[in-house]
């Protein structure tokens, strides 16, 4: 689990020598006379290493993880970040996005960080990846945006830019860039189309929503229309999301022949990741 910065500053005096992990192969060693030191273990041509980074607090928890980041970048390029300073003078595109994304896993959800670099990998690095962060212009970012706006994904264009912004944003105090190319075309961004959301259904309609939901006769097949036309009414008799019905198995329905029949929703199909019951009326058991 990822320290926080509170749980260095506190840390405890202990006759031995101990340590704080903050994953990844980074950690704080704490010394019985009080001192923290900021140690990365990393392995490079098959060996152990052990790279100092500094002392708490002058390199500060954010500091370390970026040391972090950089030396993974090194790593990454077959360097060891042991050997020398990474170097910052002409760090590409590349390289800096790596070590932002590295910087922010720790407070990412995997598959978001995931998604986040697979989206920087096929459109921002073939355009941006190999040029130094201070010789591209907002020429090159706009073009790598019209690449993407051209196969209609608009929404991508837009995240695309905002990364490059973040990425510039990362870079600049560091002395890896001077200004955001991104920053000056904004207002050149194609727009998206106008999003039009489903009315909502009155109180008044619902009685016309069951009935419709009942005579549904959208497919041919009458089992696939029985199943479809309760799934409707179940997810509307239980409030539930479409996905938390469409992937609901069996085994999170409890009780069934009892007073008190549950639905226990797993905590990794709940848009707030935490374990969802759901009482079910007499209607929904017999649905099910």
């Amino acid at each position: 689990m990822a320290l926080k910065e509170l749980e260095v500053r506190y840390a405890g005096l202990r006759q031995k020598d101990y340590k704080l992990a903050d994953g990844e192969g980074l950690y704080v060693l704490v010394r019985p006379n009080g001192s923290k030191l900021w140690r990365l273990k990393y392995r490079f041509g098959g060996k152990e290493k052990l790279l100092s980074i500094g002392a708490y607090p002058q390199v500060s928890l954010a500091d370390a993880r970026l040391r972090r980041a950089e030396a993974k970048v090194a790593l990454g390029q077959g360097r060891d970040p042991g050997a020398r300073e990474v170097p910052v003078h002409g760090t590409t595109f590349e390289e800096a996005a790596r070590a932002w994304h590295a910087n922010r896993l720790a407070s990412l959800e995997p598959s978001h960080a995931e998604r986040l670099m697979t989206r920087l990998e096929r459109d921002a690095f073939p355009a941006l990846g190999a040029k130094p962060l201070k010789a591209i212009t907002s020429a090159d970012v706009l073009a790598m945006v019209r690449t993407v706006e051209a196969r209609g994904a608009l929404d991508v264009s837009r995240r695309l830019k905002q990364h490059v912004s973040q990425i510039y944003r990362f870079a600049i105090p560091q002395g890896w860039a001077e200004q955001d190319p991104a920053a000056y075309i904004t207002d050149l961004l194609k727009p998206k189309p106008r999003v039009r959301h489903m009315p909502r259904v009155g109180v008044r309609e619902l009685p016309e929503l069951v009935c419709a939901i009942d005579q549904y006769d959208g497919e041919e097949n009458p089992r696939r229309r029985a199943i479809t036309r309760a799934a409707m009414l179940f997810t509307m008799l239980t409030w539930a999301r479409t996905n938390e019905t469409r992937l609901a198995t069996w085994d999170e329905f409890e009780g069934l022949e009892t007073q008190e029949p549950i639905w226990r929703v797993p905590a990794e199909r709940m848009k707030m990741e935490r374990e969802h019951l759901v009482p079910l009326s007499d209607q929904t058991v017999t649905l099910l």
